[in-house]
């Protein structure tokens, strides 16, 4: 099963990563909808931790960094605290970052274009989008006027304070602003928040250029040279 999970395990990370996103809107905000959520985006810090396992140190490193972030979590559940749920936040965006990094690393270094290297990419991207709403959540948690939120589009905004109250409402957010889609419906309102959100509009439109240039360059490295064998 641990053989199949690492040699899968661009695909699986990139499918859970896909899974709390379009869970979020088919369960409610009350006790059994966010612990739902919460399952669902631990499945995707384990799946992370194979993910970032190329070498053992690295694995070592992020099993560590996803057992505080999972006792960060559940322990907010119980003691509302906001020193903790910024802490919570900010290892959350460590370890996100952390194994983002290591799959672009992955990334680059390859000479060949699989599927591995496709899906690597792919998770990288979604990662970006994961970091964001985290830095997004991070801001909103330190001031609540960090961010102009339409009470009359989002009618669900939840009651409780712990580390995922607004996190998938930012996620939402995020990947409106890495495609440069944006719907105003959430707006950042402070220098700090505009800054944050046209930097990873700009992250966004440059990955997609740098990486599908390089994946493109490689793929016609690779036909030319099988050509000529």
């Amino acid at each position: 099963m641990l053989k199949f999970i690492y040699k899968n395990r661009f695909i699986l990370l990139f499918f859970t990563l896909l899974f709390p996103y379009f869970l979020h809107p088919l369960v409610t905000q009350e006790l059994l909808g966010l612990t739902l959520l919460d399952f669902s985006f631990s499945l995707v810090l384990i799946v992370g931790i194979f993910a970032a396992s190329s070498r053992r140190h690295l694995a070592i490193t992020a099993l560590c960094m996803v057992i505080l972030v999972q006792i960060l979590t559940w322990t907010t559940h119980l003691v509302s605290s906001h020193e903790l749920i910024l802490a919570g936040i900010a290892l959350n965006s460590v370890y996100l970052a952390y194994t983002a990094t290591i799959l672009l690393s992955y990334v680059l270094k390859s000479r060949s274009v699989t599927g591995e290297t496709i899906f690597a990419s792919l998770c990288v991207y979604l990662l970006v989008g994961y970091i964001w709403a985290f830095f997004y959540s991070f801001a909103d948690d330190l001031d609540h006027h960090s961010f102009y939120i339409n009470q009359s589009l989002f009618t669900d905004l939840p009651l409780g304070h712990h580390i995922f109250s607004k996190v998938y409402y930012f996620l939402y957010f995020s990947f409106t602003t890495l495609t440069s889609l944006g719907f105003g419906d959430i707006m950042p309102s402070s220098s700090w928040t505009r800054m944050l959100s046209s930097t990873e509009s700009m992250v966004g439109q440059l990955y997609l250029v740098v990486m599908v240039s390089r994946l493109v360059g490689i793929h016609i490295s690779q036909s030319v040279g099988k050509q000529e064998k």
